[in-house]
């Protein structure tokens, strides 16, 4: 499996948070799962709010750094020290 999706902007390092995005995403199916087989519950509408929730405010953090960082390397003039 490729973890492209959790690399940053030109996909030379890992990003903190889409990592942190997607370990929260993973506890939640994960919990889901150990909820589902202690109490035999399973409310379709609690997990669909919950699964939003996160990959909504998971991906509008992530877009809204991402934005932020584009802006600061455009401000910022290359140096011969960093690789382009």
């Amino acid at each position: 499996m490729t973890l492209n999706f959790l690399k940053g902007i030109g996909n030379r390092h890992l990003d903190v948070a889409r990592l942190c995005w997607f370990a929260s995403v993973a506890a939640g199916i994960s919990f889901t799962g150990a909820h589902l087989l202690i109490d035999h519950r399973f409310n379709i509408i609690e997990f669909g709010t919950g699964m939003g929730l996160l990959l909504a405010g998971g991906g509008s953090a992530t877009a809204l750094k991402d934005t932020a960082v584009a802006k600061a390397a455009a401000i910022v003039p290359p140096s011969e020290d960093r690789p382009q």
